[in-house]
């Protein structure tokens, strides 16, 4: 329970940095200006999700362990590697398309981004890390470290009542990801040796055809919950994309209390996968199921009728007319939070070719539902297309699970 407890206000202070960046742009940045920060965040989400595939999942279909573990350690120092060339693409990709964008004098032409985007992956993957070695503490203490720097940085850039725009706030974030990072890294490589050779790195080839199917998986996710952001960015313009995320960042901590549920319970359930216990790996998703969707949908009901206070007072007056647009992505924060239950389950199962597939049919469904509907409700039809996918994907992934847990359970001896 300590456990849960630790990675609950860890989850809580990672979501209180992101609505606190976000509240500070909305109230004191132009719309374009907060729409191009939007855009390079969704970036770096949709990258993680990318490291996720290529080196995350690794990890965490482990056992719990320190990082000289033997069973560990092998895995670990190959995803360490792996993870630095991805870092290193990443800041390369991101400071081509910075430049260019700035060619045509455009809002995302921020050239911090070249600094935010691989500082923002390296302490995900050292976050990822410390939890799937069973330690949610360092994960939290990481997570305080960059809280604190933000707030130190951004503050005092407004107290020096310095104009904020998307590169000033990319700078400083970079700055305090990328602290909390190395600093992450000396703990995370401390006694594990030195630099990868050129033959261990040949070892991921035996890793690549599971992280394929997870990468398909993670890539139609990502097309299906922030597909909307790139298509509004091109047809609707960053203010058109401001509008929407300021609808969104109060519905935020619903999924993220998903994740932080979801970092812990790996373990739980891949101790009752190794024991046969399926009766307690069902029952697990289930509570947490059940519970978290009553939480989405108390807190959805709460946001839509304390809306007109809450865009008064803390955005400033805007969006005061898009109290509608709050209940749709309350529908689809509940849809995320049951994504992300059963699609743990399956993780832990290692079911990456069918979770994969599910994944893709249901991105092809938002894909297409966001780029129909907007047609007739402009850019808040990502909404409705995005949510339709979501819904689907769930429908698929539950009857997956199902499936698979009850062959496993007819062909157990016995429950442990």
């Amino acid at each position: 329970m300590s456990r849960y407890l630790i990675s609950a206000v860890e989850q809580a202070l990672w979501s209180l940095l992101n609505f606190g960046v976000n509240l500070l742009l909305i109230r004191f940045v132009a719309p374009d200006q907060y729409g191009a920060f939007v855009f390079w965040a969704s970036c770096g989400f949709v990258l993680s999700s990318l490291q996720n595939a290529l080196t995350v999942c690794h990890l965490q279909a482990l056992a719990p362990g320190g990082g000289l573990d033997p069973k560990r350690l092998p895995v670990e120092r190959l995803m360490h590697g792996v993870n630095a060339i991805f870092l290193l693409v990443a800041a390369l990709a991101c400071l081509v398309g910075a430049v260019a964008w700035r060619s045509v004098d455009s809002p995302y032409g921020a050239l911090a981004a070249t600094l935010f985007v691989p500082a923002f992956l390296l302490q995900q993957y050292l976050r990822a890390l410390a939890f799937s070695r069973g330690r949610a503490d360092v994960a939290t203490g990481q997570t305080a470290g960059v809280f604190a720097l933000v707030a130190l940085l951004l503050g005092e850039a407004l107290l020096r009542g310095g104009k904020l725009d998307a590169d000033g706030v990319l700078w400083r974030l970079g700055v305090a990801y990328g602290l909390t990072g190395a600093l992450g890294a000396v703990w995370a490589l401390r006694g594990q040796g030195g630099r990868l050779r050129r033959y261990e790195l040949k070892a991921y080839g035996d890793y690549v055809r599971q992280s394929g199917w997870v990468f398909l998986g993670v890539s139609s996710t990502e097309l299906l919950t922030r597909f909307y952001v790139f298509v509004v960015a091109g047809w609707f313009g960053a203010a058109a994309l401001a509008a929407l995320s300021a609808t969104q960042q109060l519905l935020r901590p619903v999924p993220l209390l998903a994740m932080s549920w979801s970092m812990v319970a790996r373990n739980d359930l891949a101790r009752r996968r190794d024991h046969e216990a399926w009766s307690d790996f069902v029952r697990i998703l289930a509570v947490a199921m059940g519970g978290g969707l009553v939480v989405a949908a108390a807190w959805t009901l709460i946001l839509h009728l304390a809306w007109p206070a809450i865009a008064t007072h803390l955005f400033a007056g805007k969006y005061l007319t898009d109290r509608w647009m709050v209940a749709l992505w309350g529908l689809s924060a509940a849809f995320t939070l049951g994504q992300t239950v059963v699609s743990t389950g399956l993780q832990v199962l290692r079911a990456f070719k069918p979770l994969a597939l599910a994944n893709g049919a249901a991105s092809l469904v938002a894909a297409g539902g966001i780029l129909l509907v907007m047609r007739g409700l402009g850019p808040a039809g990502a909404i409705v297309g995005t949510a339709a996918g979501q819904l689907l994907e769930l429908a698929a992934m539950t009857a997956i699970l199902m499936s698979i847990t009850a062959a496993r359970r007819r062909s157990a001896p016995r429950e442990a």
